[in-house]
């Protein structure tokens, strides 16, 4: 009886020691996980600081190493002319010359004096002048006998005949064929030539 007793009381100490070093290690290792946490946060505190930096450091190198900007082979160049007689502006959209290639801002502004550049970028550029006189754009869009046909306006008011197209206008919606009859007023010839597709 005294035996068994022991063995239970060897086996209840052995039991209750591996619990205690159980309990103890594990306290032990989150106590290292809450560090190791603690020192990778630091950590990634401590890049996202330097990498910052770096982008500072970057910024101000890019702002004070800027270059002047010039035209590129691949750029375009808008030519806005605004008439006074008649108020309206005309554009042009052209490849940029050879010869441009390479030109700064300044230097595009010496050989086009009488343009205003409005805007310059490597790619992109557009010179606005004004110009006296009518643009000479002006143009009526009528009906007659049944098929679109285009007036230019002249100067003095008159009308000459400038295009007859080859539309219909019984194919027109009942609100074009009205406008058709009052007569469609159009200034500039990228816009009549978009009205005209409208129609076909």
């Amino acid at each position: 009886m005294n035996k068994i007793i022991i063995i239970l009381l060897t086996i209840i100490v052995v039991i209750g020691a591996v619990i205690t070093g159980f309990i103890i290690y594990s306290q032990n290792s989150s106590e290292k996980e809450e560090t190791i946490v603690e020192e990778i946060a630091e950590e990634v505190n401590t890049s996202k600081n330097d990498e910052k930096k770096v982008e500072i450091n970057t910024t101000n190198t890019i702002t004070t190493n800027s270059k002047e900007e010039r035209i590129s082979p691949n750029a375009f160049i808008t030519f806005k002319e605004t008439y006074k007689e008649c108020g309206h502006t005309t554009s042009e959209f052209v490849e940029v010359p050879e010869e441009f290639v390479n030109l700064s801002k300044e230097e595009l502004q010496e050989r086009y004096g009488e343009w205003k550049i409005e805007k310059f970028t490597d790619t992109d550029i557009i010179l606005s002048k004004e110009v006296k006189g009518s643009c000479n754009e002006h143009f009526l869009v009528k009906d007659v006998d049944g098929i679109v046909t285009v007036f230019k306006v002249l100067d003095n008011g008159t009308k000459e005949e400038y295009q007859v197209t080859d539309i219909a206008t019984e194919y027109l919606t009942d609100t074009d064929k009205i406008e058709m009859e009052k007569g469609i007023k159009v200034n500039g010839k990228q816009n009549l030539n978009q009205l005209i597709e409208d129609y076909e």
